[in-house]
């Protein structure tokens, strides 16, 4: 996994919604944890979460990522190298954790279910996750649908584009992981004219070229749908909820995921 994420760093300020926030949502996260903000586990990197919270510990696996996309350290948040199913925390120490896509990045449905069970472990009882999550809806698209669309000017982003290629149906595939070589060569079957394709839609090439960080890897993204990942979700906190997370391209697909972790022994909420 980290040698994928050590190259993708290097394309990181090339890349925008709906793989990166925008402001917006990220002044949600800040209103979702608000009152339990005391110290804060951010999964990964993502400048734009950088510094919610009062006290916040980003933990990501790629000393890559760390180095070229974090904004650095303060005296209110620091970055460590560290694996998201054996977090190095005590259990209870967080009053919050935040994400930006992290389901999608890793193997659906174990590796899910390991993250869900470690953080209900480090969140202290009343504490809270918001994710902001990648999902399949429910009716998908053909890859012939999306490569319509996209020269129909339908899509609004490259990077809107990218997810809903990984989205496309795949009758041949039960599961809702896919290798991100493959989101490539099926990105080169349905436009095989790269020039073509900005010509129709105005991309520039750069950000069109983003996609070849794909080629050769042997990481995985997986895009579960929002009802599957709330079957994970459910048996595990107290309380789940969704919100939108903004207006973008694809927001539709990217709700924001809120999971309360219910008190224990009788101990009241976090304030």
């Amino acid at each position: 996994m980290s040698d994928h994420w050590n190259y993708y760093s290097a394309f990181w300020n090339r890349l925008g919604p709906p793989l990166r926030p925008p402001a917006e949502t990220a002044a949600i996260y800040r209103k979702a944890i608000a009152a339990r903000d005391g110290r804060v586990m951010l999964y990964g990197v993502t400048p734009e979460l950088a510094g919610i919270g009062r006290q916040q510990v980003a933990v990501d696996g790629s000393e890559g990522m760390v180095r070229n996309t974090w904004p650095g350290d303060t005296a209110s948040r620091r970055a460590i190298l560290g694996n998201w199913l054996a977090l190095p925390f005590a259990d209870g120490a967080m009053s919050a954790a935040i994400g930006d896509g992290i389901l999608s990045n890793i193997a659906w449905p174990d590796e899910t279910a390991g993250l869900l069970d470690e953080l209900v472990r480090v969140l202290a009882p009343g504490g809270r996750a918001v994710f902001r999550t990648f999902c399949t809806p429910g009716r998908t698209e053909t890859l012939a649908q999306v490569r319509d669309a996209a020269f129909d000017g339908e899509i609004e982003s490259f990077h809107a584009l990218k997810w809903r290629v990984a989205m496309a149906r795949m009758p041949d595939r039960r599961t809702p992981n896919i290798a991100v070589r493959d989101i490539l060569a099926r990105f080169d079957e349905a436009f095989p004219d790269r020039t073509a394709l900005a010509r129709a839609t105005g991309w520039h090439a750069e950000s069109i070229a983003t996609i070849d960080a794909y080629a050769g890897s042997p990481h995985l993204y997986s895009f579960p749908s929002l009802p599957q990942l709330l079957a994970l979700a459910v048996p595990r906190f107290g309380s789940v909820a969704t919100l939108d997370s903004g207006r973008y391209p694809l927001c539709e697909r990217c709700p924001l995921i809120v999971l309360d972790r219910g008190p224990a022994d009788g101990r009241p909420d976090l304030p």
